[in-house]
């Protein structure tokens, strides 16, 4: 079908024509990946398991096995771009924890004889191998329930080999960073240094996250759901903030404490654009925004005053720019600025030499190609506001995730603060929309959790009292919802677990409530009036 002949256990092409073996082959890359995306459709069938690893073995052993049996032999662009299908390939199958076995059994299988590793990352690659494989065996061996770090674990350490075998710099340190999370997370091994080892998974995702891979954020939220009865607050706080990052230029470099890269050097060819893993963010697709009741007819008029000012911000910038352009030329042609002042018959208009003339064109050449070479500023910082904006959504995808598993964790509470700052602050509609969603998310989980002996009434009456001040500082219909909601939560969390605290709960909204009528404060009326409802739901109760 695809012009390859099979002999013995080789795969000899029938023609004689590289360039037609090549084109093949890529052709045979693109069928595997169908076939692993139709046979995933039989579930959980074992014809639709030994379909997927047959096609991913091929794929890999073509993607990273140097075989004498292929004639001619595998170029280097094929190479990589079975690569990339592998990688498409592992983000379709993905769809669950349970599937962390295709990369892993897949490491074991093949031999990465293409792939130049010096002693360092050969080292880094045998010992890697041997947790992952001890990681293995104690799943298949554990009678517990839940084995999700260990397959959490597994998973990363494959995909990681995998980034290893792509020659990505930064995967030798990764993998040193997965064996202090597996000594201090699975192996409960205490060590001299101070590390907590949940702070340092929470930073590797964070990486993961922060790129634009359906893959890595695929994985990135399996492992998260993975470890989360393990996540401490430390590492919580290494999410939040990042969502008080500002959304621009500014906010990305200095949370990656790293200048833009060269939009060159991000190009992708053609022919691997149809399956690249880089993901297009659509936020208003996103689940969790569809609160069209939180929407604003005061935030449509904030959003047109605040394009209004960047629109004017762009054409001052323009008009420095042409500024710039004025005086430049303005120095190489030894005349003045363009002024209608200036009578029209100047002498600056006097013939020149040709060899006049050939400076002055050489000049101006350089005055345009260094014009030409200045970065675009208006696209930086539009890229750049893009990439915070979609690495905050992916964020509060994973708090999202958290407050469902956690709602009567006192660190989840912790959460609350963060969220509403952002609902105030950010300039993207979608992330406040999806910052509310979360709180009543939070809401609903909690009322139907039954443990949380682990509060301190104090300390959720000193939160309370935070979040009322927090909620003094804009009294916008959309935040005063989102305040309320996450007040009467924590009235709700401090009731649960001691009735005779009411009167507490009501003094913070008694003092609240006489500064709002002495002026003091900004608040809406529903603030009070959704408290006194609260209040009736509970008459009787205590």
């Amino acid at each position: 079908m695809i012009g390859f002949l099979k002999k013995g256990n080789s795969l000899i092409s029938s023609s004689t024509d590289d360039k037609e073996v090549e084109m093949r082959r890529l052709i045979l890359g693109d069928h595997l990946l169908a076939i692993i995306r139709k046979a995933d459709g039989a579930n959980d069938s074992s014809d639709g398991k030994s379909v997927n690893l047959t096609a991913l073995q091929t794929i890999g052993r073509i993607a990273y096995s140097k075989d004498a049996t292929f004639l001619p032999q595998i170029s280097e662009k094929t190479q990589n771009l079975f690569r990339n299908r592998l990688t498409s390939a592992f983000s379709h199958l993905l769809s669950d924890l349970d599937s962390y076995t295709y990369p892993c059994h897949l490491i074991q299988s093949i031999e990465a004889s293409a792939v130049g590793m010096d002693e360092q990352i050969s080292t880094a690659r045998d010992s890697s191998i041997s947790i992952m494989e001890k990681l293995l065996k104690r799943i298949k061996k554990s009678k517990a329930k839940d084995n999700a770090p260990l397959q959490a674990l597994a998973l990363l350490y494959s995909l990681v080999i995998f980034q290893l075998y792509n020659g990505e710099a930064e995967a030798i340190s990764i993998l040193d960073e997965l064996q202090i999370c597996y000594d201090k997370l699975i192996r409960k091994k205490d060590s001299e240094e101070d590390i907590e080892a949940s702070e340092i998974l929470v930073e590797l995702l964070l990486s993961f996250v922060s790129k634009p891979s359906v893959l890595l954020r695929k994985v990135t939220e399996l492992v998260f759901g993975a470890f989360i009865p393990e996540l401490t607050e430390g590492g919580l706080k290494l999410m939040t903030d990042v969502l008080e990052s500002d959304e621009s230029l500014r906010g990305q470099q200095a949370l990656f404490d790293q200048e833009p890269e060269d939009a060159g050097d991000m190009d992708v060819d053609d022919e691997d654009e149809l399956d690249s893993d880089v993901e297009v963010v659509d936020m208003e697709a996103d689940e969790g925004l569809n609160n069209g009741h939180l929407a604003h007819s005061d935030d449509d008029s904030e959003e047109d005053d605040e394009d209004e000012n960047e629109d004017m911000a762009e054409n001052n910038e323009d008009d420095e720019e042409g500024k710039k352009l004025d005086d430049a030329l303005a120095l190489a042609l030894g005349t003045h600025k363009i002024d209608p002042d200036i009578e029209s018959g100047s002498d600056s208009d006097a013939d020149m030499t040709d060899s006049e003339m050939m400076a002055l064109d050489s000049k101006l050449v350089e005055i345009f190609s260094q014009r030409k070479k200045e970065p675009n500023k208006k696209k930086e910082q539009k890229d750049a506001k893009e990439t915070m904006v979609n690495f905050k959504a992916r964020i509060l995808d994973l708090l999202e995730l958290y407050v469902k598993n956690q709602a009567s964790s006192p660190v989840a509470f912790g959460l609350l603060l963060p969220l509403l700052q952002l609902i105030r602050t950010t300039k993207t509609k979608q992330l406040g929309e999806k910052s509310q969603s979360i709180i009543q998310v939070f809401a609903r989980a909690f009322k139907s959790s039954k443990d949380v002996d682990d509060l301190s009434v104090s300390d959720q009456i000193k939160l309370l009292k935070t979040l009322h001040v927090e909620g003094s500082r804009d009294p916008a219909h959309h935040f005063s919802k989102s305040v309320s909601t996450a007040c009467l939560l924590v009235a709700s969390s401090i009731y649960k677990v001691d009735k005779t605290a009411f009167k507490k709960i009501a003094n913070v909204y008694r003092d609240t409530q006489v500064a709002w009528v002495e002026g003091e404060v900004k608040m809406q009326a529903a603030f009070f009036t959704e408290w006194i409802n609260w209040c009736q739901s509970h008459a009787g109760s205590a």
